[in-house]
């Protein structure tokens, strides 16, 4: 299967997705806790990562899905180390379930699928209002309900005084040291406005789709930017990914990332992180 015809299984996938969701924000139910107070799980992240498995392996029963909630897995129950020809599948079932828990608005569900460490099809919805962003090796783009499909274009000439900033650095579960605030704050007065959303794949979206200037951040995780990562590129903007101050590769890997649409928009994001 082509990589059009992939993310148009996502695209697809999402719309299925949306109604379920849509129900689940306005009746959340218990809300549990993973790792610490700050990191919140409900029954719908699982019950949308078993949705997203399903499709996939009905489609597509020789992949394998590493999830949020469930790690890695495959057709069969048993999931191995991949192999350079398999069809890997990054999901996020639901990212921002703070959010998602406290009745906010912004939060997403997001997918890449990937072969040997590069990008293949992405995509990621915004339920409540109908957004799907999402990328081939053709390009990247944006669905958005009664409105044609949008291609995705970065401004390559922006600079941080053009827009805002979409970052959740510093990050207050992770304990930031002082450093971190010096550094936000002589970052901030850069850009037109800091926002901290809360869903850093919708805050990569929003660099692709001209939302934002730049997003950068620690702490995160492969299912929390791998689609976004490639919705950037192929709007031809820039994402790095760091371990340790290192290049990582593949880049959804890297714990630490700066996004942006110019070098000088990532410049700026590097110096914020002490890169």
């Amino acid at each position: 299967m082509t990589s059009t015809s992939i993310r148009q299984f996502l695209v697809n996938l999402m719309t299925a997705l949306g109604p379920d969701l849509r129900a689940a924000s306005r009746d959340v139910g218990t809300i549990d806790t993973k790792t610490s107070f700050h990191d919140v799980v409900t029954k719908h992240d699982r019950a949308t990562e078993i949705k997203i498995k399903e499709a996939v392996f009905a489609v597509f029963p020789a992949s394998l899905v590493l999830g949020e909630e469930g790690g890695w897995s495959s057709a069969s129950g048993e999931a191995g180390e991949p192999s350079p020809e398999d069809l890997v599948w990054i999901v996020d079932p639901i990212d921002g379930t703070s959010n998602f828990a406290s009745g906010w608005d912004h939060w997403c569900i997001s997918i890449a699928a990937t072969r040997n460490g590069k990008h293949v099809a992405s995509s990621i919805s915004q339920p409540l209002n109908g957004r799907i962003w999402s990328a081939d090796e053709e390009g990247a783009y944006l669905d958005e309900p009664d409105q044609p499909t949008r291609v995705l274009k970065v401004d390559e000439n922006a600079v941080p005084s053009d827009g805002l900033c979409a970052t959740e650095f510093p990050k207050i579960s992770s304990s930031p040291n002082p450093e971190d605030f010096e550094r936000w704050r002589e970052t901030g007065v850069q850009f037109r406005s800091m926002r901290r959303t809360g869903s850093t794949a919708l805050d990569l979206c929003y660099v692709a789709d001209g939302r934002a200037v730049a997003s950068f951040s620690h702490g995160v995780n492969a299912w929390d930017v791998a689609a976004g990562i490639h919705i950037i590129r192929q709007a031809g903007g820039f994402y790095e990914g760091y371990t340790g101050g290192q290049l990582t590769t593949p880049s959804w890997e890297g714990g630490t990332f700066v996004a942006g649409p110019s070098e000088v928009c990532m410049s700026t994001g590097r110096k914020a992180l002490g890169l």
